[in-house]
């Protein structure tokens, strides 16, 4: 039985979803960032990034952008839904749609294990978004947590999206979208019962913040509003999980030889060109060097002795490649690697090699949900950058506030 909440959301003025709603940060440049914050007062980068190069302490920002956010309030920027509701969010472009429901998720929930992780957090970063939470007193950007199909859940999205949305706008990466808003009791006990036939969920994205807000409510049990994080449900078949490639600094300079000698220990090399190779297959890899492409896959079959993190084709590279041949353990601190994810397209891949930056690419099969399941099933985790989740999340387009 999976609990869910109604929140009286804050949203962009009508017609003002677009102005105010940002992508993920990590998603801009600096050049990006500082370009938004200074042409577009209304963005929501405004508040959260103000004080960003100010030489205060962490709780002098934090408080500033609380204050930032009730003025943005006091102005009429954003505005709070008059009854406890239920949004249903939709993300589209001409390939693709997604779309889900926005709601409170349990931080209770969460600390049973009913939402379930396949990421390790950093105790560091935890405590300083749980901080972050503290004093700014409110979640801009949702979870992504994924259950299994629910036709019911499919039916109500699906009636709604038929009625004029709260907010509609294309933005800057070509993505459309739209919010509606459900207030009405009916609606919103069929959404609660849905997810009450629900044993579990599984983040997809936004494990730091589902952590920080379970620290935050046990901080504050006293506060029911806490009790609570901000996320967007979505059914497992509708989002999209990319390859997360490698990019590699060969700074030990070993020649082209040596490198696929290494890589013949342990692969067959099915074909080679000089266009782009993409792999077919799991535990099939294709290796960027030289101005060729090949296509390799794993010798080894593994056997029922074997943990599906091993069996992950980011984990095989790590074990297979990236350790042996070019000395890379830690993927988080070792600057000689870097990530692409694959919706960016293998052609941006190669161009780092060709551009000089990295000398070796290595592109992988993506992972798929029942792997992701897996791996939170059985209380494991994945290798960083494993999986590149679709959609990300607006920020600023629905704020829930403590």
């Amino acid at each position: 039985m999976i609990k869910i909440k109604p929140f009286k959301a804050f949203t962009p003025k009508a017609n003002y979803g677009g102005k105010v709603s940002t992508r993920q940060i990590n998603s801009y440049s600096e050049e990006e960032l500082q370009s938004i914050i200074d042409s577009n007062p209304d963005s929501f980068l405004n508040i959260i990034l103000r004080e960003r190069n100010e030489d205060i302490s962490s709780s002098e920002k934090f408080k500033k952008i609380s204050d930032l956010f009730d003025e943005s309030i006091e102005d009429g920027r954003f505005v709070q839904s008059k009854n406890n509701s239920i949004y249903v969010y939709r993300q589209s472009n001409e390939e693709v749609s997604y779309t889900g429901i926005i709601a409170g998720a349990s931080n209770e929930d969460y600390q049973q294990d009913k939402i379930k992780k396949h990421e390790h957090t950093l105790a560091k970063r935890e405590k300083l978004f749980t901080k972050y939470l503290r004093l700014t007193g409110f979640n801009a950007e949702p979870t992504l947590l994924i259950h299994s199909k629910n036709i019911g859940l499919e039916q109500i999205q699906k009636s709604t999206i038929e009625k004029s949305p709260l907010h509609y706008f294309t933005s800057d990466d070509g993505l459309t979208h739209e919010l509606w808003e459900i207030s009405d009791d009916e609606t919103i006990e069929g959404v609660l019962n849905s997810f009450n036939e629900m044993d579990c969920l599984y983040i997809a994205d936004g494990h730091h913040r589902s952590a920080s807000s379970s620290r935050l409510a046990l901080e504050t049990p006293e506060k029911e509003s806490t009790q609570s994080v901000m996320a967007l449900f979505m059914s497992e078949e509708n989002i999209t999980i990319h390859d997360f490639n490698r990019v590699v600094k060969n700074t030990e300079q070993k020649s082209e030889e040596e490198i696929l000698e290494s890589l013949n220990k342990d692969f067959n090399f099915i074909d080679s060109s000089e266009s782009i190779l993409e792999p077919r297959n799991k535990h099939e890899f294709c290796i960027y060097l030289k101005n060729k492409w090949n296509r390799i896959k794993l010798r080894k079959e593994f056997n029922s002795d074997s943990t599906v993190v091993e069996q992950l084709d980011s984990q095989i590279i790590t074990d297979y490649i990236l350790s042996p041949i070019f000395g890379i353990e830690d993927l988080k601190n070792d600057n000689r690697v870097d990530f692409i994810p694959g919706n960016k397209g293998l052609n941006l891949l190669q161009s780092k090699v060709d551009n000089g930056k990295f000398d070796v690419a290595i592109a992988m099969y993506p992972v798929d949900v029942a792997e992701m399941k897996q791996i939170a099933d059985e209380g494991l985790a994945m290798p960083p950058k494993s999986t590149f989740i679709e959609p990300k999340l607006r920020s600023g387009l629905t704020v829930y506030k403590f």
